[in-house]
């Protein structure tokens, strides 16, 4: 059985698969050059012969794979899990759709895209397991408006719960936290917003209708009919790049990763930043936007890397701006909608010497993790299963000499973003030849600290597994030797759904396969004051979990899926090693 989250590149761009316990494995192609052969072009028209390579969607065709929202064990074989709830985009014209007996377990609705008003119509799929609506477009995306070569995409995902749905004002919040993140990317490059919507409360069909009210209006374009179009239509100028879609579905929760792989096969470039928690109120800093596309045209001819950008939690919201353009106001924001305020990388000076951003969020959320007791029960699947529920507050002890990844990151990060602000060597030595060797030094530790996650031994598994921020990476979705596609060969793992779940597993299965770990300095998300208490009122703290751990039930199944992943990687790395060994001898 291939895994949900292994998904099979097109024949015709392979030369076949390996089928392993762990999953398919691809089968390159022998060639005399094991390096991409890019063609450049500064032109949003021309794009490289890449964009057919690998399964995500692309400017003139949607992405045809199956996501898992919600698995469940399945006890045997071991390690094994069973979808219960599935979705995927509208496929295109012609495209074989399939079909199962099963009943619908999801459905998409899209609310917005930058391709015409009447390509889109109404655009509405059933879950991946029942039939397919018929979809009359070929791609939600402008050719126009994109450049599949130096543009970046933005995908966000945002999760809405029955508890939000009891408090209009929270809806109203979450949409505007998505919106502002919109706002502050620009409409210059792409965005994404895919939406989950609990509609498992069926006692209470008007919470559910008045919040995907909320939610189109917020949105979706106005009607031709609307006597305020003309107004509506310039509040919504940031979102003509934007596809915004909701899912609703018969569960309370289901798995952020297979959200996030969902939302990220949608982009039709060739960079993609991911990872934004909206639910714990950040915000990308104002020149986020600028600085990834600056770093994606930087890096247009090398492949294979994947930038970090760091999140904190502000002690201090942004003042400078009142937020509604007028004469005091630095930035004009839409009439008649809340986009929060953010600094910038202007700031970052200042900001590290007075200690405002913190990078523990979890001390600032609404709902702190506690520590499970020692009564855990399993669901009865596995008999192996120990208690789980000591929770790693560091997982390298601060008398440690060694920083853990986090650590190395950031403070990479700050000491090149405060460079780049002042153009000085920040916490780097002037010489030139000083710098170089520093800067490889503390890469090289940061790529050995995320390969070593993957031993799965002692306090490096700990915390891998309890690492509780979901890391936001802008990751190139060419790997580093031709034919290495990153979203078919390193998405992130459906089935590890929960608050705090291997959330550095993908950044070390990345490191593993040779992928270039770095940072994205000046480029980062904050939450604020203000951004933490629109998400937080007793609604909240008395219905979310406090549990931070994985959502299956079942340890042994948890072990084994790791094993699965970190042995799947493995084998990709010795198997391209191995093309790379035969190609030197060919020559």
């Amino acid at each position: 059985q291939l895994l949900p989250s292994h998904n099979v590149r097109q024949a015709n761009h392979m030369a076949g698969l390996i089928i392993t316990k762990e999953g398919t494995l691809p089968l390159f192609t022998p060639s005399f050059s094991s390096s991409w052969k890019l063609h450049h072009s500064w032109s949003s028209h021309i794009a490289s012969s890449w964009t057919s390579a690998d399964t995500g969607s692309t400017s003139v065709r949607p992405s045809v794979n199956r996501f898992c929202l919600k698995s469940i064990p399945k006890g045997h074989p071991k390690g094994a899990t069973s979808c219960t709830v599935a979705a995927s985009w509208p496929r295109s014209p012609g495209a074989d759709y399939g079909s199962t007996s099963l009943g619908d377990s999801a459905s998409l609705t899209i609310l917005r895209s930058p391709a015409k008003k009447q390509q889109l119509s109404k655009l509405k799929m059933s879950s991946v397991r029942g039939r397919k609506a018929d979809s009359k477009t070929g791609s939600w995306w402008d050719e126009k408006l994109v450049d599949a070569n130096n543009d970046v995409t933005l995908a966000l995902t945002l999760q809405i719960t029955s508890a939000h749905m009891k408090d209009e004002s929270m809806v109203r919040n979450l949409l505007s936290l998505a919106d502002s993140n919109i706002f502050h990317w620009g409409c210059r490059q792409p965005s994404i917003l895919l939406i989950h919507v609990d509609s498992s409360n069926e006692e209470d069909a008007a919470l559910l209708k008045n919040t995907l009210k909320l939610i189109r209006d917020t949105f979706a374009p106005p009607s031709n009919d609307d006597a305020t179009t003309t107004s509506s239509t310039s509040s919504t100028t940031h979102l003509k790049n934007s596809l915004v879609a909701v899912i609703d579905s018969y569960e309370t929760t289901i798995s952020r990763k297979g959200l996030l792989n969902m939302a990220t096969f949608a982009a039709a470039t060739r960079w993609i930043v991911s990872g934004l928690e909206l639910e714990r109120g950040l915000v990308l800093s104002r020149e986020a936007s600028v600085y990834a596309g600056r770093q994606a045209k930087a890096y247009a001819d090398m492949t294979g890397h994947v930038f970090v950008l760091p999140q904190f939690a502000s002690t201090r919201d942004d003042t400078r701006d009142d937020g509604g353009g007028g004469e005091t106001g630095e930035h004009r924001y839409p009439e008649g909608r809340v986009i929060y305020s953010v600094v910038g990388a202007d700031l970052l000076p200042s900001i590290r010497g007075k200690q405002t951003m913190r990078s523990n969020l979890s001390e600032y959320d609404c709902v702190r993790c506690e520590e499970e007791d020692d009564g855990y029960v399993d669901d009865g699947v596995d008999d192996e299963a120990e208690s789980h529920g000591r929770r790693l507050s560091d997982a390298h002890p601060s008398s440690s000499a060694e920083m853990n990844v986090d650590e190395l990151l950031e403070d990479l990060w700050w000491d090149l973003s405060v460079a780049d602000v002042y153009g000085t060597p920040g916490g780097f030595n002037g010489a030139s030849e000083t710098s170089v060797g520093a800067m490889a030094k503390i890469h090289d530790r940061i790529e050995v600290s995320l390969v070593s996650l993957l031993d799965r031994k002692g306090e490096h598994l700990e915390y891998l597994r309890y690492f509780d921020k979901s890391p936001i990476l802008m990751i190139d979705r060419l790997g580093p030797k031709k034919e290495m596609m990153t979203l078919d060969l390193a998405p992130e793992v459906e089935n590890f759904g929960g608050r705090a779940c291997f959330h550095l597993l993908r950044l070390a299965q990345l490191a593993t396969l040779g992928y270039k770990v770095s940072v994205l300095p000046g480029a980062f998300a904050a939450s604020y004051p203000n951004t933490r208490e629109a998400l937080c009122n007793e609604s909240i703290r008395e219905s979310s979990t406090s549990q931070c751990d994985c959502e299956l039930d079942s340890e042994s199944t948890i072990t084994q899926i790791l094993m699965d992943e970190v042995k799947r990687t493995a084998k990709v790395a010795v198997l391209m090693n191995e093309v790379d060994a035969r190609l030197l001898n060919s020559q």
